[in-house]
């Protein structure tokens, strides 16, 4: 069987949530602010306002943002996952080694989870085990519903799996 064979019968996509990155996020907040008002809450960073300026304060604060920002907008463009009657795809983009597909029919386990904050956010990851290989889908919305799909399609494209039961 071949990935690219077009016979492989789409049974859903799902890409990356940007609410996945929530974490991310709120910790270069919690970091700019601590940078920016480190004029008055944390001494070490004085001296360097008052010898190299206070932009090169500002500088440090906003510095992480554009890289926060490509590495969201890189995941949620790029990150796909497609479930197909035979097969799960894994693209993660021009930046990661193309992924083989995973076979429905060699697949052992399909497991669901989630951090507190991305329980809350409705987002996790969701893991794959076939063969001797685990693969893991990041920032899925909805994990544990992806999970359910992808264990049904496993179902069907196994007939054995099925008489077992």
């Amino acid at each position: 069987m071949r990935a690219d064979d077009r016979a492989l019968a789409d049974r859903g996509w799902w890409g990356y949530d940007p609410r996945a990155m929530f974490p991310a996020v709120a910790a270069a907040a919690a970091a700019s602010a601590a940078v920016l008002s480190g004029r008055w809450y944390l001494e070490g960073l004085s001296w360097l306002a008052d010898r190299a300026g206070a932009l090169a304060v500002f500088g440090l604060a906003v510095a992480v943002w554009p890289g926060l920002i490509a590495v969201l907008l890189y995941r949620a463009v790029t990150y796909t996952y497609r479930l197909t009657d035979r097969a799960v795809l894994v693209d993660r983009g021009f930046l990661a080694r193309p992924e083989p597909p995973v076979w429905l029919a060699e697949l052992t386990a399909v497991e669901a989870g989630a951090g507190w904050v991305g329980r809350r956010l409705g987002v996790g990851w969701v893991r794959l085990t076939a063969g001797g290989r685990i693969v893991r889908l990041t920032g899925v919305s909805r994990p544990a519903e992806v999970a359910q799909r992808i264990r049904e399609a496993a179902t069907e494209a196994n007939p054995e799996r099925q008489r077992r039961g």
